[in-house]
């Protein structure tokens, strides 16, 4: 049990890690173009392990995202970089839906092997709030299909912006968790996350600069 907790906890970090900080589900929504963002965060995932990740984001072309995630487990763990292409479908609209896919790969220096997946992602605009929902299909360095499905709800409050999630692999119980975000000067972002899975806590801090 503690090695199918370590594998999520793994997967979560890495596979979707491209979610808009501090969202462990990814959404449909690509930044302007032009227009790049990094993320930085401090994750102690359930098995205890801790990782510093950093993921710069670059919009050069219309309802495109390319994304490089680094990943690195403190203490001498595992080690990895994911590269992917966020592509939006259709354009955000009030009170309607959008939907993009993604595309990548990951490749471990030090830890699992290869993994390459695709997800399609909705966000769904409901007037008092926003609804996420992410279906992910990974294949591991020797093909084996490990699918994950997430679905988050995300409200504003006054300056700050709240969600509920939870992320699911098959044959695992659920992670379930909140976060918070708020920008305390222009493009520049801290945040946080506290979450649940296989009865042990994890939690995140982190930041996100838009340039």
């Amino acid at each position: 049990m503690k090695k199918i907790i370590s594998l999520l906890a793994t997967s979560l970090l890495c596979v979707s890690a491209q979610a808009g900080r501090p969202l462990t589900v990814d959404d449909a929504n690509v930044n302007d173009t032009g227009v790049a963002h990094v993320e930085t965060f401090w994750s102690r995932a359930a098995d205890g392990s801790r990782t510093f990740t950093v993921a710069p984001t670059y919009s050069p072309l219309p309802g495109l995202d390319l994304i490089a995630v680094d990943t690195r487990t403190l203490a001498g763990g595992a080690h990895s970089q994911t590269f992917q292409a966020k592509m939006q479908v259709t354009s955000p609209k009030d009170n309607s839906c959008h939907f993009a896919w993604v595309v990548g790969t990951t490749q471990w220096q030090k830890g699992e092997g290869q993994k390459s997946f695709v997800s399609a992602n909705t966000s769904c605009d409901m007037g008092v709030g926003a609804l996420h929902a992410s279906v992910v299909s990974s294949r591991d360095a020797v093909g084996r299909d490990t699918p994950s499905m997430g679905v988050a709800w995300e409200q504003s409050f006054g300056a700050w912006t709240g969600h509920i999630e939870s992320v699911a692999q098959r044959a695992t119980k659920p992670m379930v968790g909140i976060g918070a975000r708020t920008e305390v000067r222009p493009g520049f972002q801290v945040d946080g996350t506290w979450g649940r899975l296989g009865g042990k806590a994890l939690f995140s801090l982190g930041t996100k600069f838009t340039f």
